[in-house]
């Protein structure tokens, strides 16, 4: 680990200070404080003193993550129980949220969703992005130009109502979008806050999905549900868009498979801190090893070299093994090779068999194995007969079988992804872009 040296305080927010970095000026230092605020009212600002540690260990452990799951951030390293090292950031003055229910200020923006108590809440089955604009005083400053201003601590942050447009139009986040007072008779160039670049949007969406994707796989591995997530970006000195500030407790509303309460919207709804605190320690423990990926194998087996084998996308954790050997012919040379794969990979695989003729290699392989088979009968197309010796399965033969190469790589890939939240990521995102 490279040593790192608080140099002097860049900046300093209401959880966190930002501190140069003596012995590298490319990095910051973010070190945490104690302190749990809400409502953007200093009033309500507590503190408790495993508050900085806790949100710590979430951020870098979040943020490790993420990095494995090829998402960009400005994230180093962890330097401290409270601090770590990060690229130095231009920030984009937007809060981005990608939502899979509805709760919070969506609700108050759209009441006719509100549910019955005791009912479950409006589920997205496609991610609900939605953009807000970061004031700073009623105002918003970038590169020394006042785009905004005059707003009351009540109308700070607001809405972004038509994001794809140039000319962006704010309303107040708490009342419904058809409420007139709603409407804070104020526009902003998107260009100017995404920092020249317009088009920056499309990108920044792809990532806020992909970082919400993957740890919604993440704590739904743990029977935890993650409702909502802020997430902030920013431009590093290379001009790279990036996942900046912190994701950590206060970041998310995080229900427990009871559907309690664990993050600071607890705070917010008026818990004690004594109730408070035992939640962020929770927390910070559900993810101490999120940044683990189990080693996982895909094997694509056939029975001779004239099989083509299918495509299989680069996913972390997940190894792909080419096996070619014959069922029909090399029986126990087909055993042992299925021996050793379960020795040598603990977390599990799937085997996709690709065969033509009379297929012995799926049946062999599904007796003898708890890891799922896929059986693609390579000649169906030419021979429809040659499937019936895939389908026709005797009891405790339990052998899936597929006509197409990309669909059985995508049933072993969510086979996978129930250990693997990057594998979930990419196919749920891959199929919210198509419900899209």
């Amino acid at each position: 680990m490279p040593e790192h040296q608080k140099g002097e305080l860049i900046a300093e927010g209401k959880t966190k200070k930002i501190w140069e970095n003596k012995k590298d000026p490319k990095m910051v230092i973010v070190e945490y404080k104690d302190d749990i605020t809400a409502f953007n009212d200093p009033k309500f600002t507590k503190q408790f003193k495993s508050k900085g540690k806790n949100s710590n260990l979430t951020t870098c452990r979040v943020f490790e993550l993420l990095e494995k799951a090829g998402i960009p951030t400005h994230f180093v390293e962890q330097i401290s129980e409270t601090e770590f090292a990060a690229k130095p950031c231009q920030m984009i003055l937007i809060e981005a949220v990608p939502r899979r229910y509805a709760f919070g200020s969506y609700l108050k923006r759209n009441p006719h969703m509100i549910v019955p108590e005791g009912e479950p809440p409006v589920y997205f089955r496609r991610l609900v992005n939605e953009y807000f604009l970061k004031t700073t005083k009623g105002g918003v400053v970038i590169d020394g130009e006042t785009l905004v201003e005059g707003l009351t601590s009540e109308q700070d942050d607001p809405v972004i109502l038509n994001p794809q447009e140039e000319k962006w139009k704010i309303n107040f986040a708490w009342r419904p979008i058809w409420d007139k007072e709603a409407d804070l008779e104020r526009t902003i160039s998107r260009k100017k806050v995404l920092l020249g670049d317009s088009g920056r949007l499309e990108k920044i969406d792809e990532i806020m999905r992909k970082t919400f994707l993957v740890l919604e796989g993440a704590f739904s591995q743990r029977d935890y549900r993650i409702l909502d997530l802020k997430i902030e970006f920013g431009l590093t000195a290379d001009g790279e868009l990036v996942v900046s500030d912190v994701i950590d407790n206060d970041s998310w509303r995080l229900r427990d498979p009871e559907w309690k309460e664990l993050s600071k919207q607890a705070f917010r709804d008026g818990e004690d801190l004594e109730m408070i605190e035992p939640k962020y320690q929770i927390v910070a423990d559900l993810v101490q090893d999120f940044p683990h990926i189990p080693d996982q194998a895909l094997v694509l087996w056939t029975g001779s070299e004239k099989d083509e084998m299918p495509e299989v996308p680069d996913i972390a954790g997940i190894k792909v093994v080419k096996k070619i050997i014959s069922g029909h012919k090399k029986t126990s040379v087909c055993l042992e090779e299925l021996k050793n794969l379960e020795r040598e990979f603990p977390g599990g695989g799937v085997i996709i068999a690709k065969v033509g003729l009379s297929n012995g290699l799926g049946p062999i392989l599904s007796a003898h194995t708890h890891w799922p088979v896929i059986s693609i009968p390579a000649t169906a197309k030419n021979f429809p007969g040659d499937a019936w010796s895939s389908l026709r399965m005797p009891t405790d033969v339990p052998m899936a079988v597929i006509e197409r190469d990309s669909n059985a790589v995508d049933l072993a890939l969510n086979i996978l992804a129930k250990k693997n939240p990057i594998a979930y990521m990419e196919k749920r995102f891959r199929m919210e872009k198509l419900d899209g």
